[in-house]
């Protein structure tokens, strides 16, 4: 059966929805091409900024479940960006390029965008707000104050926004931050008033901290050795606001933060996602990593005989839809799980199970009915699907 991996991105094709978010992995042309070996889509290069300013150093540390990072844009001007890295970057590959920028007033944005388009790129991504960037600005330039970042009005950053949508032609993507968790739908419908052609969710959260017990240092540089917080420890937080994202606006949505295998990329399309964002995994693990995810989505819609992305995409939606039809939104009986023939009796469910509901008989997990009291669990972390059956929603 054939696969078609292809999307389609506000109108750019996509020959498939992996796509390279702005980190390390873009920082140049010739990293971009590099990368492009590996599989992926497109790329969104590091923010380029009309004054770029150096890296605080340490910049990266990594941290349980996670990433901390205090890097801001670019640190090449601009001119740089249109002359030598976007041709580098389309050396011998057919990526598609997104540039992300940054003004610092509108007329600004406007400008970096109109230069970016003649130079090429395919399409735009402006970013809203970056959590640590007040306190590192203000140690690089003494004397310089700079409001809290806001999070509550999209207001001043849709003018900007807006500004550069009016400015070009190609797409523009509103690349929103993670500190956006509570009131996601309000940037959602500013961004799309401001003429989004897509939303990419999310950016870091945070600021966060981690410290070396060795001397009591922060492990980043800066004034208090914080950064933005990446990686798998928000991806369940990340996850629920594309899906919040999805159910506000009808506009395509870029699913971006702590995808590490395949099974991430999963959900964050059967939560509404067009594409996926990946940056954190390239950083820890190499880039293979972009391979491996693109293989394994491709792997996992042969196994089920989806044709393409399109049989899944939005697929929870439709599941939490369901629900509210069946009276099913807030459950409170008990079901306890079935066990089937598939259970290879790895011990897994048993080791979890705090109601000690669950025993070992002959390899095979046993049930204790009167015990168990169907938190689910135990059918989270069985490594074997279908080896557990826990009906508590009637998905038709």
């Amino acid at each position: 059966m054939s696969i078609d991996l292809s999307v389609n991105l506000a109108g750019i094709r996509l020959k498939n929805p992996v796509i390279i978010a702005a980190g390390n992995h873009t920082h140049d042309g010739a990293t971009i091409a590099q990368v492009a070996r590996y599989g992926p889509a497109a790329a969104i290069t590091k923010t380029i900024v009309a004054q770029p300013v150096p890296d605080i150093l340490p910049c990266f540390a990594q941290v349980n479940g996670g990433f901390l990072n205090t890097v801001l844009s670019t640190i090449f001007p601009a001119e740089q960006w249109w002359k030598q890295e976007l041709p580098a970057a389309r050396q011998g590959n057919d990526m598609v390029i997104i540039a992300n920028l940054a003004g610092r007033w509108p007329e600004e944005a406007a400008d970096l965008a109109a230069q970016a388009e003649a130079a090429g790129a395919d399409m735009i991504e402006v970013p809203t707000v970056c959590p640590h960037m007040k306190e590192i600005l203000e140690a690089m330039f003494p004397g310089l104050e700079l409001p809290q970042p806001g999070f509550t009005d999209p207001a001043p950053w849709a003018e900007m926004f807006a500004a550069v949508t009016r400015t070009v032609k190609i797409p523009v993507i509103a690349k929103f931050s993670g500190g956006f968790l509570h009131n996601v739908r309000d940037w959602a419908r500013a961004a799309a008033d401001a003429g989004a052609a897509a939303i990419d969710c999310c950016d870091s959260l945070g600021p966060g901290l981690s410290i070396n017990i060795e001397d009591g240092e922060p492990w980043l540089g800066g004034p208090r050795g914080v950064g933005g917080l990446t990686g798998p420890a928000i991806k369940p937080i990340v996850l629920r606001m594309v899906m919040e994202v999805a159910e506000t606006v009808d506009i395509p949505i870029i699913g971006t933060g702590g995808i590490t295998t395949w099974k991430d990329a999963i959900e964050y399309f059967m939560a509404g996602a067009t594409a996926v964002g990946m940056a954190t995994a390239g950083h820890l693990r190499g880039m293979d990593a972009y391979k491996k995810v693109l293989d394994g989505i491709g792997a996992y819609l042969a196994d089920r005989n989806y044709t393409s992305l399109e049989d899944i995409r939005g697929l929870t939606l439709k599941r939490l839809a369901a629900r509210r039809a069946n009276g099913r939104m807030a459950i409170t009986k008990v079901v306890a799980p079935t066990i089937t023939d598939l259970c290879n009796g790895c011990t897994l469910c048993a080791r979890v199970c705090v109601f000690d509901a669950i025993e070992m008989v002959n390899k095979r997990a046993v049930i204790d009915e009167v015990k168990c009291y169907g938190c689910g669990l135990c059918v989270n972390v069985c490594g074997r699907p279908g080896a557990m059956l826990q009906p508590y929603f009637d998905q038709a």
